[in-house]
């Protein structure tokens, strides 16, 4: 993979801003920002994106989404906005509770909360699956990377909240995780949480009763 400064040598589209400036600050970008940011069409934008990929300067993530590898501020986490599209959504479940410092097990791909429908997307930067929550489990909870660009996920509890949503209605997913760290775990926190956003009860009373037993297993553990 060949990085920014390979580019030197590339030539411009003609008539449109110097691109190298915007590769240069961006990571990760849509075939949209781009053009609107260095004053190509669509077209002729997505045709110079495509000939870099070719020169294995960039790699395209999905249709119009690009990534440069290489970039010192590249994280697949800042992907799960441009691909989510027009839908709400965050990093979540495991992948949110690794990052958190709650789970040290490493997840396998990077989930992501949305409002659409649940998908998988195997990608060059990885594998990304997409879970489906109710928008009013979507208000809070949730906070913004300081990436380029940004991209929103769960706080420690909103993530222990959506795994074990997640559990009590996919059978037994999520029904071990061996390797919960909970002392930095804000169990009020939590519970209001729980509270505002799951409103069945049965679902309610199952993630209270996971809840208090893994808070009962970690305080007694030695």
């Amino acid at each position: 993979m060949q990085g920014i400064d390979s580019l030197s040598s590339w030539p411009n589209p003609p008539g449109t801003k110097d691109p190298i400036v915007y590769l240069a600050r961006n990571a990760l970008f849509s075939t949209r920002s781009f053009a609107v940011a260095t004053g190509q069409r669509m077209d002729s934008a997505s045709r110079w994106l495509g000939g870099l990929a070719r020169r294995d300067a960039l790699v395209r993530v999905t249709r119009g989404v690009w990534a440069q590898l290489e970039h010192p501020a590249f994280t697949p986490y800042a992907a799960t906005g441009l691909l989510i599209g027009n839908e709400h959504g965050y990093v979540s479940f495991v992948s949110a509770l690794h990052r958190r410092g709650v789970l040290s097990q490493i997840p396998g791909g990077i989930q992501v909360a949305t409002t659409g429908h649940g998908r998988t997307l195997d990608s060059p930067i990885g594998r990304f699956e997409f879970l489906q929550l109710r928008p009013p489990m979507m208000t809070d909870g949730i906070e913004m990377s300081e990436t380029e660009p940004p991209y929103a996920i769960a706080t420690a509890e909103k993530a222990l909240l959506d795994t074990f949503y997640i559990g009590t209605r996919r059978g037994n997913r999520y029904q071990r995780l061996p390797e919960l760290d909970l002392s930095d775990i804000d169990h009020r926190v939590l519970a209001e949480l729980l509270e505002r956003q799951v409103t069945a009860r049965p679902i309610r009373q199952a993630i209270a009763t996971r809840l208090a037993g893994l808070a009962q297993a970690s305080a007694t553990r030695p």
